[in-house]
């Protein structure tokens, strides 16, 4: 027998005179009305503007006639998705001028609806946000659980996809700040390095059991790292030769500070597009990776290209570059732990404890068993292997047998390579820039661009123009469009390259004059409406690039200023208000000379201590982001998803992991017993997963326990436990009322079975397959006339039921046959 939750067609009526199906929404509604709990708990989240609402489940409607009885934020769209056995079961009103802002659909429409442009629009600016409906939120109908983890993967999905378009702008604001930082290209390491052997060492949990085999051999490897491990290295008395960093966000240089104790020595290599905060501040010698500015590549076009998705990938193919002919990987993972870390020990991902409640997919690991891993990291996987395809002389070796196994790359043993004698580390006939002279170039180039976008600033507002008038006068239509059009060549020709700028950059903007409609339907008002947006986006991008480019050429005269006898406390007022006070420490050695005041003495003193004090702290939003991740909501979201694909190793990591949080945490407790329960389902072992189950303290079963329990007991044979717990999950719905009167006739307790079934049947008269039930029940028992009532009672819910109708018609023949 399977216990299974019905969603019946049987609407109640609460005392604020509220429908609702009790089968989904249990008692919720019954001692406060749905306005009352939705402004708690959806009220602020539903009321931001420009956003995407995405909610699974509609509460039997009430959650969607909640939000057509509020003013929906401007810009904002609200999606309700249903499961398909309920939306018919519901009738929703939407006004027509709500129903582009207020859209209802079921699973089978979700790919149709997110490939829709204006949809699209809000996952590229990352303005979306998921949420559960009460009935979803209280996790007691599986298929509800299905469908949240289904949409949340292909959100994820969303995200990922779109991340390009999402963040291009962050990329091209750290290129055109680091513009004045960027002065040496990485080309020059080409081939410096042939034949040798080097190491990537980044922070993946794996690193801890190579580390000491790396410190005791450091004098015959080359060390490449990435930033965010250099502290680690560091505090073992390991030396990086370089450091490499990629990220643009200013949360890399939180988790990378730790590269800030590094000797002058070590060389940092980093992406044009590095975050500013580490390459202003950094006092060493550093080169960059691809394009330092982003509207010309003419002096980057042989540079050395920066690899995404990680920072592995761009330090690999820099190795390459460089001519190592073995590349050996530490802590480069691209997946979790069997213990459920993502970083190695020592890193403020690691001292949190294990991830448990992301959004996962599995890979295999060079050992041969699965792992889990982000979708990042497996796109991460995906560029490693193209690099060893285009690359097959050069042996890439990862160090770890727990780590994710990429194509055309191999795994071996620390104590099993041999390495041969490195020799000098130093890389001769480097120049640096970084000169007065580079500095003036630069700002040539961005006086020119600044131009350039005037120039292109002041055809756009005249097609701008000409556009609105010819909205106005359909009579000039063909003059206008052809000085439209005169325009447009104009600039994709004269100014191609700023324009190319301009719509790379201006992405989202330039979005907003996209359409759904099929061309067949436009008419040249539409086209003349479509046309207007698209130069307003133009005039815009023009002018926020205008200010970014000043900005650019602003720091590259600050940085003059720095290298001449500018007053310090002038510089300082500078360096204090970006938060940048590691640049002291780059003008002390650019003025070696320089006799200092006492007053200069104390000023670079306090600024020094600022630089420490931003070098040493972790702050708390990042870690507070990393718990987030471990929330035991996305744990339990995890272990259902587990369960549903029967994945029963990912379950007992879920369990390992969760142990050391069981005497903590009361739902962390919960969670590892009722994890370990569909565990010990998925591998035969019902008495053990019953056990499971059983040692959870009754204060803590939820329904979900409470079902799984009668599950197994009735698999088990013992009806005893079966009827107790059906008496207890009684008291969250009446839909186990049939249940409950099936297990009282397996025990031979006829009157009571029947009075349970009569009690459900008078209060949910509509469900025709428990009549049908109490029909054939009637009818073992003798009891022909009860049976005919019963068939009767089914085929007066549903008139088309012909099972009803089959058995109604046997029993009418038997009454009517003489004894």
């Amino acid at each position: 027998m399977q216990l299974q939750t019905n969603i019946l067609n049987h609407f109640a009526i609460s005392r604020f005179n509220e429908y609702y199906l009790p089968s989904i929404n249990r008692r919720t509604f019954e001692s406060i009305d749905s306005k009352t709990i939705y402004d708690k708990n959806f009220k602020n989240g539903f009321s931001n503007k420009d956003n995407l609402n995405i909610i699974i489940g509609m509460d039997s409607g009430l959650l969607a006639n909640y939000v057509l009885e509020a003013d929906i934020p401007e810009g904002s769209k609200f999606v309700f998705i249903e499961l398909s056995s309920v939306l018919p079961l519901l009738v929703i009103d939407i006004p027509s001028n709500l129903q582009k802002k207020l859209i209802i659909t079921d699973e089978l429409g979700i790919d149709e609806l997110f490939s829709q442009n204006d949809i699209k629009l809000y996952f590229t600016k990352g303005q979306y946000h998921l949420f559960s409906s009460l009935s979803v939120a209280s996790r007691h109908i599986d298929d509800y659980n299905t469908l949240f983890n289904s949409v949340e993967s292909k959100l994820q999905k969303e995200s990922f996809k779109n991340q390009i378009d999402s963040t291009q702008k962050l990329f091209i604001h750290a290129q055109l700040d680091n513009i004045a930082d960027n002065h040496t290209q990485a080309k020059i390491l080409r081939s410096t390095f042939n034949g040798k052997t080097c190491i990537i060492i980044a922070g993946g949990p794996s690193l801890d059991k190579s580390i000491d085999w790396i410190k005791e051999n450091q004098h015959n490897l080359y060390i490449i790292c990435a930033s965010r491990i250099a502290g680690k290295l560091v505090s073992l008395c390991i030396k990086p030769d370089i450091v490499v960093s990629v990220d643009p966000q200013e949360i890399s240089f939180n988790v990378s500070r730790g590269m800030f104790d590094l000797s002058d020595n070590t060389l940092l290599v980093h992406s044009y597009h590095v975050c500013p905060k580490i390459l202003s501040q950094w006092r060493g010698k550093c080169l960059y990776m691809g394009q330092r500015l982003p509207w010309d590549d003419k002096n980057d076009k042989d540079n050395i290209a920066t690899i995404g998705p990680t920072v592995t990938n761009s330090s690999v193919r820099l190795a390459i570059e460089m001519g190592f002919s073995r590349v050996l990987l530490s802590g480069v993972d691209f997946c979790y732990s069997k213990s459920g870390y993502s970083h190695a020990s020592g890193t403020p991902e690691a001292s949190l404890g294990p991830c448990l409640g992301h959004n996962t997919v599995w890979v295999e690991t060079y050992e041969g068993y699965p792992a889990e891993t982000l979708l990042q990291l497996r796109h991460a996987m995906e560029s490693l292997e193209q690099e060893a395809k285009a690359y097959p002389e050069v042996a890439i070796i990862n160090l770890s047998s727990s780590a994710a196994k990429v194509q055309g790359t191999i795994c071996t043993e620390p104590n099993d390579i041999h390495l041969d004698i490195l020799g000098g580390k130093s890389i001769n006939n480097i120049s640096f820039k970084n000169s007065k002279d580079d500095l003036l170039n630069v700002a040539t180039e961005c006086i020119k661009a600044k131009n350039d976008i005037e120039i292109i600033f002041t055809l756009v507002k005249k097609a701008k123009n000409l556009s609105k008038k010819l909205s106005l006068n359909s009579k000039l239509s063909a003059k206008k469009i052809d000085e439209i059009n005169k325009i447009e060549n104009l600039i994709n020709k004269k100014h191609s390259k700023i324009a190319s700028l301009a719509k790379f950059y201006g992405y989202l903007e330039f979005s907003s004059f996209l359409t759904t409609k099929d061309t067949e339907t436009w008419t040249q008002s539409h086209i003349n409406d479509m046309t207007i947006k698209y130069y307003n986006a133009f005039s815009y991008i023009c002018e926020v690039l205008k200010i970014l480019i000043g900005n650019a050429y602003n720091k590259i005269q600050f940085r003059l200023s720095e290298m001449e006898n500018t007053p310090l406390t002038e510089l300082a007022v500078r360096w204090k208000k970006e938060n940048q006070p590691g640049r002291s420490l780059i003008w002390q050695k650019m003025h070696k000379d320089h006799n200092l005041t006492t007053e200069e003495i104390d000023l670079l003193l306090e600024i020094n201590l600022l630089f420490k004090k931003n070098t040493t702290q972790l702050k708390q939003i990042y870690t507070g982001e990393l718990n987030s991740h471990s929330a035991m909501n996305l744990v339990y979201n995890k272990i259902i998803r587990l369960n549903q694909s029967q994945n029963h190793y990912g379950l007992s990591l879920t369990v390992n992991n969760l142990q050391s949080f069981i005497t903590k945490n009361t739902e962390a407790n919960r969670l590892y017993h009722l994890a370990l329960a569909f565990q010990l389902s998925l591998e035969q072992q019902p008495q053990q997963a019953l056990d499971a189950l059983l040692a959870l303290p009754e204060e803590l079963c939820t329904e979900m326990e409470l079902k799984h329990i009668i599950l197994l007991a009735l698999k088990l044979s013992k009806l005893e436990l079966a009827t107790a717990t059906l008496v207890k999950i009684l008291a969250h719905s009446d839909e186990y009322m049939p249940q409950y009167a099936h297990i009282l006739k397996l025990q031979g307790k006829i009157q009571e079975s029947v009075n349970v079934y009569l009690d459900y049947l008078e209060k949910y008269p509509s469900d025709t397959q428990t009549w049908i039930k109490l029909g054939l029940f009637m009818f073992e028992i003798n009891q022909v006339e009860a049976s005919h009532t019963a068939f009767s009672n089914a085929i007066n819910a549903d008139p088309d039921n012909q099972v009803a109708r089959e058995y109604l018609a046997e029993l009418t023949r038997l009454m009517n046959t003489p004894q």
